[in-house]
């Protein structure tokens, strides 16, 4: 199972391609980010992915359209790239918070220049 790390990653990719941003926008939750509930996210993200969350399903299912692409096609072109901005800046905060939780990275000494692989040893 993918973590939230990589839901958003994976967004983020499909919001960087070419094309106008709404199919984008609408492509990268529904495949992503759809299945995901606010309370999965750390605590300080969830405010800022309910926003999100509510402003992609305000809209009512017309059709054969479904709520959520009605909503996409309704908004601004601005209201769609402050959206898809907002997908960006959770994935940079996840980022910031997988760093802090993040074990440092052990650096091993080598005692002498017998144990140093040949390659190194001519150096």
């Amino acid at each position: 199972m993918r973590d939230q790390w990589e839901r958003f990653r994976d967004a983020s990719v499909v919001l960087a391609g070419g094309g106008p941003v709404k199919p984008r926008l609408l492509q990268a939750f529904q495949e992503h980010l759809a299945d995901l509930s606010p309370e999965d996210l750390p605590r300080e993200l969830r405010g800022q992915y309910a926003a999100l969350t509510a402003a992609l399903h305000s809209g009512r299912r017309t059709g054969t359209l479904d709520a959520m692409s009605v909503s996409v096609l309704k908004m601004s072109e601005a209201d769609a790239c402050r959206h898809a901005q907002d997908i960006v800046r959770i994935f940079g905060d996840l980022n910031e918070f997988g760093a802090a939780n993040r074990p440092a990275a052990v650096l091993r000494a080598v005692p002498d220049r017998d144990d140093l692989p040949a390659f190194l040893n001519r150096a």
